[in-house]
């Protein structure tokens, strides 16, 4: 009997092994994403109850001033989320502000960004 209980953890363990992996997986890679609601949209998963902000300080040029407003957004997202969760392209509700500003050269730019944050769905993972 001593034995057979041994075999029987031995085969639980080995069958969970894959689905304990997975878990991991997403856990590191998603960081605090589970906290929020997240659902399905144009094939990605997206948070649906939850915005990031980025703002870029003074910059020279308009173009540096997106850049950075972008950055400061991934930046904050990857480290509360991974970084898959960090790509501005992938995120939805998109929405950026410029405004004149000065800087220590003169005129310049500032911008912030808000989105939601998404990342590519994996092949055979549900929500559930």
């Amino acid at each position: 009997m001593r034995t057979f209980l041994i075999a029987l953890a031995i085969c639980a363990a080995i069958a969970v092994l894959p689905y304990h992996a997975k878990a991991n997986s997403m856990r590191s890679e998603s960081g605090l994403a589970r906290i929020h609601k997240l659902g399905m949209e144009n094939g990605q998963f997206c948070m649906t109850d939850h915005e990031h902000f980025g703002e870029s300080g003074a910059w020279a040029t308009l173009d540096e001033a997106k850049s950075y407003a972008v950055r400061s957004w991934s930046g904050f997202t990857r480290l509360e989320y991974g970084e898959v969760w960090a790509n501005f392209e992938l995120a939805a509700d998109k929405a950026m502000e410029c405004e004149e500003a000065y800087t220590m050269r003169g005129d310049g730019w500032a911008c912030s960004v808000k989105a939601r944050p998404c990342k590519e769905s994996e092949r055979g993972w549900s929500m559930k």
